[in-house]
């Protein structure tokens, strides 16, 4: 039920296969060097956004009756849903996009153009419809994780969480930078529980979650490799 970086599992197991297969060498380091510095930066984006929001959204309903400003976000929350979610399908799905491309030119299947592999429409939409599916499959323990468990949202916080999310997503996509939506919305999500009191965030889940993402990129390569090793070792003669 913990929520863990896609991007960065997609980035582990990509480095654990290419090391695997050609060594070290193969790791080209300026990329990587944006990647790192983004899983640091990335959830403190989104907790500033986070909490900046909050702050301007709350002033001016500070008279209204709770059950109003509910009745509004609820309605609003399907805007910024909607935001977040064009966010991580603009830079979640383009990773995959870009390995499959990659791997199809390296087999021979596309050429470069302009240096660049092109994405086959099919690539595309593949890309679309898989992550379509998951998430409309639902992970509902990471739902129950993210909604309840780090803080209590409303949906006032929900909406200001998740316009956060959005915004350093669209940013991030703009510059080219790799981000892990999960990173982003956990910290933005932190940030709205602590427009309350530091009290209100759940500290030892976030931890937890910390721990996670500190172990994917590693676990990944891990298992990477050793699928690697052993298709190799049945596919070559």
């Amino acid at each position: 039920g913990l929520p863990t970086s896609s991007s960065h599992a997609l980035i582990g197991g990509y480095a654990g296969a290419a090391v695997t297969k050609a060594g070290w060498g193969a790791i080209i380091v300026a990329g990587w060097t944006k990647t790192l510095i983004f899983i640091v930066l990335a959830p403190l984006i989104g907790m500033a956004l986070g909490f900046l929001l909050m702050v301007v959204i709350l002033w001016p309903f500070r008279s209204a009756s709770p059950g109003r400003v509910d009745h509004w976000f609820r309605r609003l929350q399907l805007v910024s849903a909607a935001a977040y979610s064009l966010g991580h399908g603009g830079n979640d799905a383009q990773k995959t996009m870009g390995i499959i491309a990659g791997a199809l030119v390296a087999g021979g299947y596309l050429g470069l153009e302009n240096g660049h592999p092109p994405i086959p429409v099919w690539v595309v939409l593949a890309a679309h419809a898989a992550i379509a599916l998951g998430t409309l499959s639902g992970g509902w323990r990471i739902i129950h994780t993210m909604g309840s468990k780090i803080t209590k949202l409303q949906p006032v916080g929900g909406f200001a969480a998740e316009t956060a999310g959005a915004i350093s997503l669209f940013t991030a996509t703009y510059l080219g930078v790799p981000v892990s939506t999960t990173h982003t919305i956990t910290g933005a999500i932190i940030g709205v529980g602590s427009i309350r009191r530091l009290s209100a965030v759940r500290w030892g889940i976030a931890g937890r979650i910390v721990w996670a993402w500190i172990l994917t990129i590693p676990a990944a390569a891990l298992i990477a490799s050793v699928t690697y090793w052993v298709t190799a070792a049945i596919t070559v003669p």
